[in-house]
């Protein structure tokens, strides 16, 4: 499965959450009009007797890799659930129903196709939850997790109010991290009642403040001009009717607080590294304090990504590595509806720089992956890639810090440290080591010893600017050396300059940015 978050888009093999049924009927049609872009438009429309749904509207999405106790527990909530699939579409999904939406006109009600005339069974309501839940292409996680934690009998009572995670949402959970919930079933169990609450409760009726879901934990409810946000995630699409009560569309999966900040990133897989480092930096006692704090939370593939001198140099240096950390802690506790877009002052001391795009948060170019995960002393924004605070200039920051030791001899062979050393500000796509010594030596040797050609190579790794992954577009990028670099993405998001991938982004300096490259970049 691709996984979207962001900017960052990672191809994982993920197991399946929910039985994989995709149920076409008249309702799925009303429901893809109310959410709009959120909802495939089904393939076909088909009547919904049981000999047709197990055959025609119903597939099962089997993962070969599973152990077979748990490919059979899948197969069997299938089953069950094309079982409870027939049972609502005899008895809610035909019925003459209406959904609605505060601010827009009544939706066409429901009508059943004249082939299921005479299988339709009428009665005086819509379709409860679970078959709205079911009957829409965009809930099969979400079903599937409902069924294996034995919910479905209490989702057909009520009245409820249920925040909906669409499968997008399901999907940009970290692998580990879904699979960890998943295997526990009380875990599971509190995480989906975290998004219900008990009543009807419409959008025009969401007030600002708290809301006692049925897990016994509460969501926050904030407000702006243009939205309604749950937790800092905004709601997609509200006030979708169901017999039983009223589903509000979420793009984003709510994390209920399952402890401190210490505690989630402990308790939840994914985040081993970071906690190792916490510990190291002896900051365990203070992210378990009263806070509150907002804390950006690398994942271990996020660190993973550092050249293995730069976490050596940091894990030998307490000092160092401390003012790293709390580069990714800011006091108080900011949902990402919350985040101010400009400079963000951390606990460290020096500011992120927050931005907003097309609904993606920002933290110094580097996308929020998973926001607003619930803590009882903060909230947590998981990251795909390590902050690094400026260390000085770019200068520096290449002399500081491990693995850009050719890099910096050649910058003072070709006397450019005074002008990198200057107010810039510059965007520096700097090689590591590793990646000189990838160049054929014969060539290498010639730039060295050509001072022109060594300038000329040397500046067409440097842009005028501060550019962040986040703001470097497909198209030429004009170097100073005045030869223009070519911008791509990868179909997973990944930033490419003339083809080779930025290995760590958005490095800050005093004075600008560096992108690390894994490769020199040659001028043509």
């Amino acid at each position: 499965m691709t996984r979207r978050a962001g900017g960052v888009i990672t191809q994982e093999t993920r197991r399946p959450v929910g039985p994989g049924l995709v149920v076409h009927n008249d309702f799925s049609e009303i429901f893809s009009e109310r959410v709009g872009s959120l909802v495939p438009t089904p393939r076909d429309l088909r009547p919904c007797p049981m000999s047709r749904a197990i055959g025609s509207v119903v597939s099962v999405s089997v993962n070969p890799r599973l152990q077979l106790s748990r490919s059979s527990r899948r197969l069997l909530a299938a089953v069950t659930l094309v079982a409870l699939v027939g049972v609502s579409c005899s008895n809610d999904l035909n019925d003459s129903s209406q959904t609605t939406l505060a601010g827009t006109p009544t939706l066409p009600a429901a009508t059943t196709p004249a082939a299921a005339t005479t299988t339709a069974v009428a009665a005086a309501a819509g379709p409860d939850i679970v078959g709205v839940v079911v009957s829409s292409v965009v809930f099969t996680e979400l079903a599937g997790l409902a069924l294996d934690a034995g919910l479905v009998d209490t989702l057909r009572g009520g009245p409820f109010t249920v925040f909906a995670p669409t499968d997008d949402a399901f999907a940009k959970l970290p692998v580990d991290v879904l699979h960890a919930v998943q295997d526990d079933p009380k875990l599971l169990a509190r995480v989906l009642t975290y998004h219900v609450v008990p009543g009807i409760v419409k959008l025009a009726d969401l007030k600002p403040g708290q809301l006692k879901t049925v897990s016994g934990d509460e969501l926050t409810i904030t407000k702006d001009a243009d939205a309604t946000y749950v937790n800092g995630n905004a709601i997609a699409a509200p006030d979708v009717t169901a017999s039983n009560g009223v589903i509000h569309v979420m793009g984003d999966v709510l994390v209920p607080p399952l402890g401190d900040i210490i505690d989630v990133a402990t308790s939840l897989p994914g985040f081993e590294t970071l906690a190792k480092l916490v510990t190291a930096a002896k900051l365990v006692d203070t992210l378990k304090g009263d806070g509150p704090f907002t804390v950006f939370a690398p994942t271990d593939a996020a660190l993973g990504k550092l050249p293995k001198d730069i976490v050596k140099a940091l894990t030998d240096d307490p000092k160092l590595l401390a003012k790293v950390l709390t580069y990714h802690v800011v006091p108080g506790k900011l949902n990402t509806s919350d985040l101010p877009e400009g400079p963000l002052k951390t606990v460290e001391g020096d500011d992120l720089t927050i931005t907003k795009v097309d609904g993606v948060t920002y933290v110094n170019g580097n996308p929020i992956v998973v926001g607003n995960v619930q803590a009882t002393n903060g909230v947590i924004h998981v990251l795909g890639d390590a902050l690094v605070p400026p260390l000085g200039d770019i200068i520096d920051v290449a002399t500081s810090l491990p693995g850009f030791e050719t890099l910096a001899k050649l910058v003072t062979d070709a006397k450019l440290i005074d002008t990198l050393k200057g107010d810039g500000p510059f965007t520096v796509f700097a090689p590591v080591d590793a990646a000189f010594k990838a160049v054929d030596a014969a060539t290498l040797t010639k730039v060295q010893g050509d001072p022109k050609l060594l300038a000329k190579v040397l500046t067409y790794h440097v842009v005028a600017g501060k550019l962040t992954t986040a703001d470097l577009k497909d198209g030429k990028l004009e170097t100073v050396s005045g030869v223009d670099l070519t911008i791509t993405h990868d179909d997973q998001g990944q930033v490419l300059i003339d083809g080779h991938p930025v290995a760590v982004s958005n490095v800050q300096a005093t004075n600008g940015i560096i992108q690390v490259m894994g490769d020199v970049l040659i001028p043509q």
